[in-house]
């Protein structure tokens, strides 16, 4: 289970190190999804956030990311996805529910990762 591990965290990895090039507007450019990026990368978060809940990572039942200013997305990402991270590698491989959240949070990144590069290159569509 570790390479699909460590393949969900090279998705989560490339995801994060694109946003982070995100400024300004940036955020406010709509995707596929019909969300602005800001919006896009919040459902993301709340969907980890209940991954991490389900898989056990120590958050409160029901508790989910509070909404930042778009600027400190990207770091509120990474701090996510390391904690589902490090509870899915410690996680007994074993149960089946462990590959569940797995394969739910590989197609919740994957989901994330083609609406959000879909957009164009950060200019607001008038």
């Amino acid at each position: 289970m570790s390479d699909e591990v460590d393949d969900l965290s090279r998705e989560a990895d490339l995801l994060i190190r694109r946003i982070r090039g995100w400024a300004g507007s940036s955020w406010d450019v709509a995707v596929g999804s019909g969300m602005t990026r800001a919006q896009r990368t919040g459902r993301l978060l709340d969907e980890l956030a209940a991954l991490g809940e389900r898989i056990g990572t120590g958050a409160p039942a029901g508790a989910r990311p509070p909404r930042l200013a778009p600027h400190a997305l990207p770091d509120q990402l990474a701090v996510l996805a390391e904690d589902l991270l490090a509870a899915l590698a410690a996680a007994d491989a074993a149960r089946p529910s462990v590959r569940e959240v797995l394969a739910d949070a590989h197609a919740a990144v994957t989901r994330a990762r083609a609406d959000l590069d879909g957009a164009g290159f950060g200019f607001r569509v008038r």
